[in-house]
């Protein structure tokens, strides 16, 4: 049996190492670049069926980005106005969390010992410790503010030049092989635009139909503010797996807080239903075979994203797994690290055939 080059070994070991480095260091510069790629391969078939009706390429671009800036716009605007009628019944929340805090304050008396007025005290100390340089907080978070408007300026100047010369930059790449591997090279793009494209839309789909799923499921049992919090709960889902338990806890805090004794148990039932719909039967339909990574790297993918730019790797980093999964698919030397990634879980027999339903294999 031929055995494992040590020295191959240690060269994989060494590029994982100095690939983490420096996407790690030159996160300011990744994180913009690698939203606007994601974004131009979404509406990428917007402007070119824009351009299809005699639109030239700068002003497809353009209405592209005043299609991607009026979406954001409209999430923001729900959400504002759900918060201004949240305001209004901002006594009775009070009054209902006061509530909860007595009875979580007796709780800890009666277990483990400890008086009301100590539990206010060890708070108050460890608040004190958060906020001991009020100075430096502002400064905190004024800075990550205007990081953020610049990171957004940022994509969307990444994003109007990458969909202006998109055929250039396929070009560039084609030039880097020979002529006899530019169609293998070709098609390496191809699926890659079609994942990044069908993952996001995907999401975007899941996304929507959990939003009317929970405003729905939470007027009926009148839960206040429905929809507010269905779109509260939708944001984090974003996220494979994690981002719907995180979404989760907003809708069951505001059951507790707003809502009687048993409204919180016909909540956990909509949010449990509505993520058992979505992960059996709309995923795998409006996604098909997009990510095609196993359960275990997704997670793996979420974890060193996290660790590498924050939030924005949460985000980036499953279908950036994808991507090196398809480039993996097309070089025979990286097959084994294709075979490791791929999802190799069987569908149930139920699911198959609602995709086939749609066509979807």
């Amino acid at each position: 049996m031929r055995s494992i080059s040590i020295y191959r070994a240690n060269a994989v070991l060494l590029f994982a190492i100095l690939s983490f480095y420096a996407l790690y260091h030159a996160r300011t510069f990744f994180i913009p670049l690698f939203f606007a790629i994601l974004l131009a391969m979404l509406l990428a078939p917007v402007s070119r069926k824009l351009e299809n009706w005699g639109i030239n390429r700068i002003g497809a671009t353009f209405i592209c980005m005043l299609l991607f800036l009026l979406f954001i716009a409209a999430i923001f605007g729900i959400i504002a106005a759900q918060a201004a009628s949240l305001a209004e019944d901002l006594p009775q929340i009070q009054k209902k969390f006061q509530q909860l805090l007595d009875g979580l304050q007796s709780w800890i008396e009666s277990q483990f010992g400890v008086a009301p007025e100590r539990q206010i005290t060890i708070l108050k100390s460890q608040v004190s410790k958060f906020l001991e340089s009020p100075g430096k907080s502002v400064s905190a978070t004024l800075s990550g503010i205007m990081g953020l408007g610049t990171g957004f300026v940022l994509v969307l100047l990444y994003f109007f030049f990458l969909m202006w010369k998109r055929e250039k930059y396929e070009e560039f790449f084609l030039k880097l092989v020979s002529d006899e591997n530019r169609p293998i090279v070709k098609k390496e793009l191809k699926d890659i635009n079609r994942v990044a494209s069908q993952y996001l839309i995907g999401r975007l789909i899941s996304m929507a139909f959990l939003a009317i799923f929970y405003a729905i499921g939470f007027s009926v049992v009148g839960l206040k503010n429905g929809l507010l919090l269905s779109l509260i709960a939708v944001i984090p889902t974003i996220i494979p797996y994690i981002g719907s338990f995180i979404g989760g806890f907003f809708p069951l805090m505001m059951a507790l807080v707003t809502g009687s004794p048993g409204m919180l148990l016909p909540v956990v039932i909509i949010l449990i239903l509505a993520q058992v719909i979505d992960n059996n039967i709309i995923e795998p339909i409006v996604e098909g075979e997009s990510l095609d990574i196993s359960p275990i790297f997704t997670i793996v993918a979420i974890v060193v994203g996290e660790l590498t730019w924050g939030l924005a790797g949460v985000i980036l980093f499953v279908p950036m797994f994808a991507v090196i999964k398809i480039i993996c698919d097309h070089i025979p030397a990286l097959h084994p690290y294709a075979f490791l990634l791929d999802n190799d879980t069987e569908e149930p027999a139920w699911v198959e055939k609602i995709k086939g339903l749609f066509g979807k294999k």
